[in-house]
């Protein structure tokens, strides 16, 4: 009745109703239906016929049959999305080749949709003809979703459909690089980070096709277009040497391709002025906001701007507007991926313009999305949006009628007058510090003791927060989408929790998370944490975050006293007691005695750390107190190595006790040291901050880093020779050990997971166990990469465990059957 009234209220007086009347049912109908094979979509068509009346369909992705084609192409709205594709492929007309020219294929995925022009113009100037795969249909929807060997997010998806197009086109070299990152908006904004599944989507297509056997050369260059222009000429060079021209041949070609580059951008921001313009006042307009290959392709975006232009509605591409101008210090320093930056300056953009709203096109799985979400409706400042999630189960008929909704809802607010969503001052970064208070850390591992003790010894109060629980997940998912990942979740419901404590002083305390600058999502949990304390009416609450990607030794020297040596001692002889621990729990006599001595011990070494003390005596008294609980035998389980996320695979209740439950089937397991991930962001730390001449950063990194080792080698010559899992190998191996699979470029955990994983191996251990959250991007890049790891390395057993926090009852029996193969593995080696 409600939407009957609707109906009523919205239908011009002066034209005649399309209503059929209550006694339709009393009409005799038939329905059938067919293909229609215009073009590669094959649509199924239904059609209704209506005794006395004309036929209607539906079915079709382009409404070939369910509208009046001559309505339109009566429509006067530009439509801009054509008018971006023709300057797309027009910005650089190229020169004419000879027949017999080599060429090169290029699927038209990800950043083509915005760098096409460039890959254009570089590869046709070096004599390369391009070979673009077929735009997105139905087909290659069907081979991507086929090919994929994880589950990534869509457009990765679609992007192997695309990579199978052209194989199927006999295209023998494909151009499939690793972007890390894009040129900034302005000068001296570092951080413009391409997501992780754009960043390897050479490794990810290298699980799922095998290139060899279908004699197809892949292309597979490093390209940092945020780098100085030296070290990202000599990229270019590389690649070069790939094609076999020279050094002046591809200064040339870079040339011709920023300057065809150039003349896109500019032709493209013209023509979002000219729109503008155009939008009589009053008038809504839609922009689409999203990434480039969200909004722009018509097999991703089931061609909403169309339908929107055929609703009168202008769609305006959201690139068209000055979005780079917007994107001040703030955003820059807050959000490390260069398409989000652009989303959130979008939002800021929009807010100020009060007759434009925005559509926010993205995908199920999409991890950047998970956090800008937020931000961006932060930043709208009240302003509605309609956002709208996009996979392969889409239907464009569900997403139409939510732009309708949406677009009533809009006229309905500005009936009621004008509505104002602007804010006097911008947010500034988030503060990174907040010291002299309760400071409250996550339980990430048993190491943040160790923390929490260095906390004190400075003279801090410090507490770590009791292990995660299932109130824990309760608050978390109350103040969370869900798209967020497990990490994220668990670390929100702890600070929550504390806040709902009895007593708790907002004045006197603050909560530890530590930052960084992507391309995981981990380094927005700080800022997301922000978001929910202002949320609760805790504005005043600071969150210390250290960046741990550049400048972590300089802001950890903020507490003082000797804060991040204290912390080291006490981290990697907790990570060595560990070790000891797993090793023998599996075989002990009298349940739960090496727990009780692992406990004892760790709170010795934590009141070391309190008296500013090496616990050299602590760990001697360890070995000591270890060697005396009753075994059956000393060795002889399979060995079960855990890789994955360093949160979950930590944490007990994030992994559902995962060590205990393998054990409990057998096994006995190994799994990384904290130390292994101190000692990667310190390799990673030194060589940005040298690239970027912050060689004072650089000296002190350098310097943390050489007694880090001294030390970790003074803690393990303590237990010399108690140790069966031998050297944990340095950062340098480890990439080594993963580099036939993942270039080191790619930065975060995925390529420790790998190189792990091959240590592993090389150590003899029997299986190997991927821990991830659900959804998150390294996760599932260590996923796809391990399923081909493990086909070239004897089939060993591997299994990948997703959490989060949900009741698996599959989980125990899969792991059942993983630890069957693992027991026959070493039975045949």
């Amino acid at each position: 009745i409600g939407v009957a009234i609707l109906a009523m209220q919205e239908k011009d007086p002066q034209k005649q109703t399309n209503f059929k009347g209550f006694d339709l049912s009393k009409k005799k109908y038939t329905l059938t239906s067919f293909e229609c094979r215009d073009c590669s979509n094959i649509c199924d068509i239904k059609k209704v016929v209506i005794e006395g009346e004309s036929p209607l369909y539906y079915g079709s992705r382009c409404e070939k049959y369910d509208v009046n084609i001559a309505a339109k192409k009566d429509n006067p709205l530009s439509d801009l999305y054509q008018e971006r594709e023709k300057i797309l492929f027009s910005s650089y007309k190229g020169k004419k080749l000879p027949e017999d020219a080599p060429s090169i294929g290029i699927p038209r995925i990800l950043y083509m949709y915005e760098m096409y022009p460039f890959w254009k113009a570089f590869f046709n100037e070096l004599g390369y003809k391009v070979i673009l795969s077929s735009p997105t249909n139905r087909e290659v929807i069907k081979d991507g979703v086929e090919r994929v060997v994880a589950e990534t997010c869509y457009p990765i998806k679609i992007a192997h459909g695309h990579v199978q197009d052209l194989i199927n086109k006999g295209v023998k070299k494909i151009f499939i690089p690793s972007i890390i990152n894009l040129k900034p908006a302005k000068e001296g904004h570092t951080f413009t980070y391409h997501c992780p599944y754009v960043q390897t989507m050479p490794y990810l297509t290298a699980s799922a096709f095998d290139f060899k056997a279908l004699d197809v050369e892949v292309l597979k260059p490093v390209i940092h277009f945020n780098k100085h222009q030296k070290y990202m000429k000599s990229e270019f060079y590389e690649l070069g040497k790939m094609l076999d021209r020279k050094k002046g041949d591809i200064d040339r070609a870079l040339d011709t391709a920023w300057s065809a580059q150039k003349k896109f951008h500019n032709s493209r921001m013209r023509l979002g002025e000219e729109a503008l313009k155009k939008l009589k006042p009053g008038e809504i307009g839609l922009v689409i906001v999203g990434r480039p290959y969200n909004t722009m392709d018509n097999g991703i975006n089931l061609e909403l701007p169309q339908k929107l232009r055929d609703m009168n509605i202008m769609a305006i591409p959201f690139d068209m507007l000055p979005l780079d101008e917007a994107i001040d210090d703030a955003i820059a320093t807050d959000v490390y991926w260069r398409s989000g930056q652009r989303i959130i300056a979008a939002a800021k953009v929009l807010r100020d313009m009060p007759n434009l709203y925005a559509v926010y096109i993205t995908n199920f799985g999409c991890g950047p999305d998970s956090f800008i979400t937020h931000f961006f409706k932060d930043m709208s400042n009240g302003k509605p949006f309609l956002q709208l999630e996009i996979d392969e189960h889409s239907a464009d008929a569900g997403a139409v009628t939510r732009c309708e909704a949406f677009i009533d809802s809009l006229r309905n607010i500005r009936n009621r007058g004008q509505v104002s969503w602007s804010r006097g001052q911008e947010k500034q970064a988030v503060h990174r510090t907040g010291l002299k208070k309760k400071i409250y850390l996550p339980n990430m591992a048993d190491a943040v003791h160790a923390m929490a003790a260095a906390f004190q010894s400075c003279g801090l109060d410090a507490e770590v927060i009791p292990e995660p629980d299932d109130e824990t997940l309760k608050w978390g998912r109350r103040y969370t989408s869900g798209r967020e990942c497990y990490p994220c979740i668990i670390t929100t419901g702890d600070m929550v929790k504390i806040t709902k404590r009895d007593g708790f002083d907002a004045e006197k305390s603050a909560f530890f998370m530590p930052s960084g600058n992507g391309p995981c999502r981990f380094g927005k949990y700080n800022r997301y944490h922000r978001l929910v304390l202002d949320e609760l009416g805790y504005n005043n609450v600071p969150i210390y975050a250290p960046d741990q990607d550049e400048a972590f030794y300089k802001e950890l020297g903020m507490v003082g006293g000797n804060f991040s040596r204290l912390s080291w001692w006490g981290i990697v002889a907790i990570d060595t007691l560990e070790k000891k621990l797993r090793e023998i729990r599996p075989y002990e006599k009298n349940p739960g005695e090496t727990e009780e001595v692992y406990w004892k011990c760790l709170h010795r070494i934590c009141d070391a750390i309190r008296e500013r003390r090496f616990p050299e005596d602590e760990l001697k008294q360890a070995k000591r107190e270890l060697k005396k609980v009753t075994v059956y035998k000393s060795e002889g389980k399979p060995i079960i190595g855990i890789v994955g996320e360093i949160y979950v695979r930590s944490n007990r209740f994030s992994n559902s006790n995962l060590v205990k439950q393998l054990e409990a089937l057998g096994a006995e397991v190994r799994m990384p040291p904290i130390a292994e991930w101190i000692y990667y962001t310190n390799h990673c730390s030194k060589k940005r901050n040298w690239e970027r001449g912050h060689y004072s950063n650089y000296l002190r990194t350098k310097m943390n880093d050489f007694f880090q080792r001294k030390d970790e080698h003074r803690t393990l010559n303590i237990l010399d020779g108690d140790l069966r899992g031998g050297h944990e190998p340095e950062t340098r191996e480890i990439m080594n050990l993963a580099s036939p699979y993942i270039h080191e470029s790619f930065e975060g955990e995925a390529i420790l997971s790998v190189g792990k994983a091959m240590d592993y191996i090389r150590k003899g251990t029997h299986g190997i166990v991927n821990a991830m959250p659900f959804t998150c991007m390294p996760g599932t890049v260590v996923n796809a990469i391990l399923k081909k790891v493990r086909e070239e390395n004897n089939n060993i057993p591997y299994i990948n465990m997703v959490y989060e926090g949900l009741e698996d009852t599959n989980s125990k029996s899969r792991l059942e059957a993983f630890m069957y193969q693992a027991k026959e593995y070493m039975e045949r080696k």
